[in-house]
């Protein structure tokens, strides 16, 4: 996992003060010309559109530099004090996660989204809003250990998992519990990114028949762990076990800095990055960001976990992929689409990680192929 922290780069890290909460960034092909033998589509091209149906995706104004920050105090504000409903559910272990729902009373189906490492749901405000205005309820879940979600350690900014089917478990009792008994008797759909598109896929290997379709976002099927060979990296687990060092602050990681380092981070709009920095800053439940030797290790682990019984998925699969991401390995992407030839993948070669914050003509093409996917979704009635 290679990540810088001021201009110190180490081997497995993550930086502790930009925001860089994914885990630490790929190829231009024609939009309008599918690539049959890989699936990928670019995403510097509109894909072709019915000219003689209304688009809803028109009617939403995506956010640009200038306009982000006081619409996000004004309008996104007043929306999410009226429409969000922010609530709590109890683990089978015990654990209270922290959750929030937009409802949508003429929505055409349910997104559910997994987000990614040390991330929280401020980080997804605009994300969310666009979702409910595309005509879609929308569950979020702030997984165990991120955001007001217990399972912290007593060091908060410190992040540890077990393993990542304690993610995938959480998940189901969310749906089970939460998403599901709520009466929406609508196609769900998952969304996941980063370290959640990792989670994501475990789910949907597991519980091939819960959702219709998932989008995935940069996931991390492969963790890039910089000059860390297998062999190392077996060495480190060894000594974790043997020191029993799971819940200590894996070598290379940090504590959480306060001072922002926009241009270490995996974002490309500056004005989001601050807008998530200073919540960080300000809220002490949001300073996730030095992994555990334990979480790292489950990072590592899942890349085999993922693969071996990808081919399980059966469901409509779209990838999202940042040409700059030096967060996951491309090479994750080939290995996941040879086990599910249904999956597609749209690459947007600028891109850092966060495509989703990514330059503001990135973000607004990746915007609205994330809504043309999942509508393309309902209404091939998967």
């Amino acid at each position: 996992m290679t990540t810088s922290n001021n201009n110190n780069n180490t081997d497995i890290s993550t930086s502790n003060n930009n925001d860089n909460t994914g885990i630490s960034t790929f190829n231009n092909i024609n939009t309008s010309i599918k690539n049959e033998k890989d699936n990928t589509i670019n995403s510097n091209t509109d894909l072709p559109t019915n000219n003689n149906t209304v688009n809803p995706i028109n009617n939403i104004s995506f956010l640009g530099e200038d306009d982000f920050l006081s619409t996000m105090n004004s309008a996104n504000k007043s929306w999410r004090d009226n429409n969000v409903v922010n609530a709590t559910f109890t683990t089978s272990d015990n654990i209270k996660l922290n959750y929030y729902k937009a409802v949508n009373k003429d929505a055409k189906a349910v997104v559910v989204i997994v987000h990614g490492y040390c991330e929280f749901w401020g980080k997804y405000h605009e994300y969310v809003w666009y979702l409910w205005q595309a005509g879609y309820t929308v569950y979020f879940l702030e997984q165990r250990g991120h955001g007001y979600s217990e399972g912290k350690l007593q060091e908060h900014d410190v992040v540890y998992i077990d393993k990542f089917d304690t993610y995938v478990n959480d998940l189901q009792e969310f749906i089970q519990n939460v998403v599901k008994q709520d009466g929406e008797n609508l196609p769900l759909l998952l969304l996941a990114h980063s370290m959640g598109g990792a989670v994501a896929s475990l789910y949907l290997e597991r519980r091939p028949e819960t959702f219709k379709a998932a989008l995935l976002s940069s996931p991390m099927i492969m963790m890039n762990t910089g000059k860390m060979t297998s062999f190392k990296l077996k060495l480190v687990k060894l000594y974790m076990i043997l020191l029993h060092k799971q819940k200590s602050l894996c070598p290379g990681q940090h504590h959480f800095n306060p001072v922002s380092n926009f241009a270490n981070s995996s974002t490309l709009s500056e004005v989001r990055f601050n807008y998530l920095f200073n919540k960080r800053v300000e809220d002490i439940h949001y300073q996730t960001a030095g992994a555990s030797l334990g979480w790292v290790m489950a990072a590592v682990d899942v890349t085999q976990q993922i693969l071996k019984d990808a081919d399980k998925i059966k469901i409509p699969i779209v990838l999202m992929q940042a040409g700059k991401d030096t967060l996951v390995k491309p090479e994750g992407f080939d290995a996941f689409m040879q086990k599910v030839p249904q999956a597609r993948k749209f690459v947007y070669e600028d891109s850092k990680h966060e495509i989703f914050n990514a330059s503001e003509d990135i973000r607004k093409k990746y915007f609205r192929d994330v809504i043309e996917q999942l509508d393309s979704f309902i209404k091939a009635g998967w």
